[in-house]
């Protein structure tokens, strides 16, 4: 079943396979790559750094003062560009065409990242570095070397080191860091995705649901990971000597990709960039082809107020289904799908019908909880969608959730309306005081808290709710 459905991704792209686009460029190692509103940039192994402005199709070397230098990195922080090579990092301001070495000298750089601020420098010989403008560079807490990759999700930071001493995880900004489940592993590259996170290791891909905290090994597991990229439930991965695999449900399996390429092939880095995916590579440069398209996904976090357990910050977990709304009224339905929430609330909704760059309301509907929409119309980008309507009551519209912890705090959408009529209220009562009398159990729609068993516990939080008079609100 998975060859076939990965076969059929591939037949909806007749054209899609790897292409050579070096013009310019020539046989040259690709390490690394990034871009801004107008240029793609290829940094190369000793031959400094190339940019294109036709999507790769033409290169031309680009960077005084980077002539002959290993640029293993590149990132983009404001309005400057910068390379992480082996005697240091530069900046530009202009496109790459002068270069100025601007801090941590006569040490190599192998990884750069940023966010809106901070830009982050994982050194060979030392540790993690960052700085809040590029000039001046702190030492993070992180007392590990070898920094050979890092990823960035908000305030989240990845960092991988080889030395088998795997990735450690910063929850504010870099400022502190610990040691996450995958800690014997030398990490060559990461990738995030909402709280889905990927690290290629010297033995294949592990995959993480939690943003890092915990990590599986995939089925990807022979080979070592140069680099990742990830597109929606899209995982691209490049290795050493066997070219590329594709992953089309978020790590869990995976195929080679390398119709087009050479055999052999070591692909150093990879980068999605416009409708398409680069590799760079051992031989010839750059390989490209177009992103396989796969439905968008809406990754999600969700707490159901009867099941959560504040004690364990864990709910019961169960199936919630979403509606993507038309942002105008009046909101029609575009598309529909149901998932499973594990029960620290996350879950990912892949939509066949939904595309990048429209307006759509998230609405949520569950078994025995209140119909609950987002505060307000949210887009897909790249295939993908991150909300969480567990962090603050204004997550959802009119600001209509629970709070269901204060440490740490957690909002729940409201459980009790049985009925699913839009209102908690006696109707509901009645049906849940009439199964506690019976002794129902199991699977039951009056089971508020997920315990297998209808009684006094799932009556008080649906009367709660109804004293309140908790009800559907809408735009």
């Amino acid at each position: 079943m998975l060859f076939f459905f990965f076969a059929t991704i591939l037949n909806q792209n007749t054209s899609a396979q790897w292409s050579n686009v070096s013009t310019g460029l020539g046989n040259k190692q690709v390490f690394s790559f990034t871009n801004n509103s107008t240029n793609l940039f290829a940094g190369t192994f000793n031959y400094g750094l190339y940019t294109s402005t036709d999507n790769g199709m033409n290169w031309t070397m680009a960077g005084i003062g980077l002539n002959n230098r290993v640029v293993f990195s590149l990132t983009t922080f404001g309005n400057y560009l910068y390379a992480g090579t082996d005697i240091g990092i530069w900046r530009t301001s202009n496109n790459g065409a002068y270069w100025t070495l601007i801090g941590i000298n006569n040490n190599t750089i192998y990884s750069l990242a940023s966010n809106t601020t901070r830009i982050f420098a994982g050194l060979h010989t030392s540790g993690l570095f960052y700085s809040s403008g590029g000039s001046n560079w702190f030492i993070s807490s992180l007392n590990v070397i070898n920094i050979k990759s890092i990823a960035v999700n908000g305030n989240f930071i990845l960092a991988g080191a080889g030395g088998n001493a795997g990735v450690h995880l910063s929850t504010n900004n870099g400022n502190n860091w610990t040691a996450t489940s995958l800690n014997n592993k030398s990490v060559y590259s990461l990738a995030m995705n909402g709280s889905n996170a990927y690290a290629g290791t010297g033995g294949g891909v592990y995959y993480s649901r939690d943003s890092g905290y915990t990590w599986t090994r995939s089925s990807l597991n022979n080979d070592l990971i140069y680099s990742l990229a990830v597109a929606g439930s899209a995982v691209y991965a490049g290795t050493e000597l066997n070219g590329v695999f594709l992953s089309t449900d978020n790590g869990l399996n995976w195929s080679q990709l390398n119709d087009g390429l050479p055999a052999g092939i070591t692909i150093y880095s990879l980068y999605i960039y416009n409708n398409h995916v680069y590799a760079g590579a051992s031989v010839n440069g750059v390989y490209r082809r177009p992103i396989i398209e796969l439905p968008v996904t809406l990754n999600q976090r969700i707490f159901m107020q009867g099941s959560y357990n504040p004690v364990t910050d864990a709910m019961v977990s169960d199936t919630v289904s979403v509606y993507l709304r038309n942002a105008a009224s009046p909101y029609e339905v575009l598309d529909f799908v149901s998932a499973v929430v594990d029960s620290s609330g996350y879950a990912s909704f892949e939509f066949s019908n939904a595309v990048n760059g429209v307006d759509y309301y998230i609405q949520l509907e569950h078994r025995n909880s209140l119909e609950t929409w987002s505060n307000m119309p949210q887009q897909f980008s790249g295939n993908s969608l991150n909300y969480d309507f567990t962090t603050d009551a204004s997550q959802a519209f009119g600001n209509n959730i629970i709070q269901v912890n204060a440490s740490p705090i957690r909002f729940g959408i409201y459980s009790g309306d049985t009925d699913q009529d839009g209102t908690i209220d006696a109707s509901d009562l009645s049906m849940i005081d009439n199964d506690a009398t019976a002794f129902v159990s199991g699977y039951a729609v009056t089971d508020l808290t997920g315990d297998s068993f209808v009684d006094g516990s799932d009556f008080a939080i649906a009367d709660n709710n109804a004293s309140n008079f908790v009800s559907v609100v809408r735009p």
